[in-house]
């Protein structure tokens, strides 16, 4: 297949492939992306395994770009009926702007006949040929005043402040998508790395996966607790991994997530880790000190800057 040198490209070929991602696929990777969490708050509500998420998804995919479609369309009638309303007012102002120049060729035609009557076919064959060249004449500045610089400058259609502006809104949300799938991804690494000693291989997948939705949705409350471990966890352990992701993802006061959402979290995937030397389940304020350390732990926090860590997380 044939690649174009950016120099072989046309000002309207680049045009057209601009509009196509900005209209196309820049909207259809915003679309997929914001499905995701749609779809994860349609399961969590509808009853259990009554449709399956891929079928979710896929209608929430299709509603939301029929949804732009539509209002894509519906802005592009609005722009083409309000510039044919210019182009009739227009030309209901100016409704002889084409005849009038055409009845000055007329007029003086009919003048040079009419005073040639009787006259020789030598001196008619010279009349038309003083009309031809003053009709050329005529049209050659008209043409050179349609191509000159100064009406040309007049005539290029300048971006509207409307484009620049949903340009910019489109823009963000795909910065601000790049930037959430790109900290999904080392949160993901991460746990493929730091769990590999207590997590079977076959297993890494649904534990990881239950992980991300927390990364996704700070609200997101797991129903079944996790069991399989190759080795021994503590609550220590498993308290300072999750508070490993939550700080990448913004914890604190005034932030997304926060301790008591650490907590609960870690109360419903960890039930079985999270209890006394007697079997009695840890408080709430207790799990909710998420960087206490032991002499046992096996799980270090991953705290930016030290070097001692397990941690593969990209220091930004």
């Amino acid at each position: 297949m044939k690649i174009d040198s950016p120099s072989s490209i046309t000002p309207r070929e680049a045009s057209v492939r601009l509009e196509w991602i900005s209209t196309r696929i820049l909207p259809g990777v915003a679309v997929l992306l914001l499905s995701i969490p749609l779809c994860q708050w349609a399961d969590s509500n509808l009853p259990d395994g009554i449709v399956p998420v891929s079928i979710i998804y896929l209608m929430i995919v299709i509603i939301l770009w029929s949804m732009y479609m539509a209002v894509q369309y519906a802005f592009v009638g609005i722009a083409q009926t309000r510039k044919t309303k210019d182009k009739v007012y227009i030309d209901s102002n100016n409704p002889h702007e084409e005849d009038g120049k055409t009845p000055v060729f007329l007029l003086e035609a009919k003048s040079i006949v009419a005073e040639s009557n009787g006259t020789e076919s030598v001196c008619y064959a010279e009349v038309v040929e003083e009309i031809v060249e003053k009709t050329t004449v005529t049209d050659s500045k008209v043409i050179s005043e349609e191509v000159s610089p100064d009406n040309e400058q007049s005539t290029v259609p300048t971006t509207p402040a409307s484009s620049t502006y949903q340009q910019g809104i489109d823009d963000f949300y795909q910065s601000q998508a790049e930037s959430q799938k790109k900290k999904l991804d080392t949160i993901h690494e991460y746990l493929l790395y730091i769990m590999s000693p207590f997590v079977y291989e076959e297993d890494m997948d649904e534990f990881c996966t239950d992980l991300l939705r927390f990364a996704m949705d700070h609200d997101y409350r797991p129903d079944v607790e996790w069991k399989r471990y190759k080795t021994k966890l503590s609550s220590f352990d498993v308290r300072h991994l999750v508070w490993s992701i939550a700080t990448r993802l913004g914890l604190g006061k005034g932030k997304v997530y926060s301790n008591d959402d650490c907590a609960c979290y870690i109360e419903r995937r960890f039930a079985s880790l999270c209890v006394t030397a007697s079997g009695e389940p840890l408080s709430h304020s207790t799990l909710r000190n998420l960087t206490v350390t032991s002499n046992s732990d096996q799980i270090h926090c991953d705290i930016q800057g030290q070097t001692d860590c397990y941690s593969i997380f990209l220091h930004n």
